[in-house]
């Protein structure tokens, strides 16, 4: 599996953000006023891969070092398997509320200052997402020095 790159990821930002300030435009007149909550799934989400990612780096780099109890294989390609997920959805949400927000900032609207609050917090968590997600993916490679390789072919 290759690492995520960032072209992937601003190939899912840029259409996504032309979707979101066209939603705008079309339709933002017969859209609800968007939750205060929304970006709450997203942190927690992010803090939860954040944790996630701490867990697999230190227990992989104790297992490489000291032949510690490693992971099941099945768990990092788990994880692995949730930050690869979680970063083009980061991306995609992250375009989709920054095309709103620019399209929403020059309303003079009090709804539309609302959300346009929502959206900014919102493109935040996303981001904050997408990087706790790379931070995760990279967590779970298998290490890259010669001397790790043989740490590890002598406890296999």
């Amino acid at each position: 599996m290759k690492p995520t790159g960032f072209t992937v990821l601003l190939l899912c930002v840029l259409p996504a953000a032309l979707v979101g300030y066209l939603l705008g435009v079309v339709a933002y007149s017969d859209l609800p006023p968007l939750p205060r909550y929304a970006p709450l799934t997203l942190v927690l989400l992010g803090f939860v891969e954040l944790a996630m990612a701490r867990v697999v780096r230190d227990r992989v780099a104790r297992w490489a070092r000291s032949g510690a109890r490693a992971l099941h294989p099945l768990q990092v390609a788990r994880a692995a398997a949730l930050a690869k997920a979680s970063s083009p959805t980061g991306a995609l949400l992250f375009g989709v509320y920054t095309g709103l927000l620019l399209w929403l900032l020059p309303r003079p609207a009090e709804q539309a200052r609302s959300d346009a609050v929502v959206c900014a917090v919102s493109a935040a968590a996303a981001l904050f997402l997408v990087v706790t997600a790379l931070l995760l993916e990279r967590a779970c490679r298998t290490p890259e020095r010669p001397d790790d390789y043989r740490a590890l072919g002598s406890r296999l």
